[in-house]
């Protein structure tokens, strides 16, 4: 049976967000492509908890390669919108 409490509300917060993230980041427009990172990175806060709460917290050391990634993709995507030579 589903039971409301934190790590539950935290992993369906979590699946939402990545749901939307994927959603968008499959966009033509690069300005659509740019706030699915957006969102996907504001995922890192959900996604960190759950790790250090199901003891997975050694995963959380892969987090600042993912970050960088995604800021990277930002970037480029930014670019991209904007017309300018990467």
């Amino acid at each position: 049976m589903f039971e409301l409490n934190l790590f539950n509300f935290t992993q369906v917060v979590d699946q939402l967000l990545a749901f939307i993230c994927v959603f968008l980041l499959t966009s033509l427009s690069a300005k659509t492509r740019y706030y699915g990172f957006a969102v996907g990175l504001s995922g890192a806060v959900p996604s960190t908890y759950l790790l250090v709460v199901s003891e997975l917290w050694w995963l959380v050391a892969c987090m600042p390669i993912w970050v960088y990634i995604s800021i990277k993709g930002m970037s480029n995507n930014w670019r991209e919108y904007k017309g300018l030579e990467a």
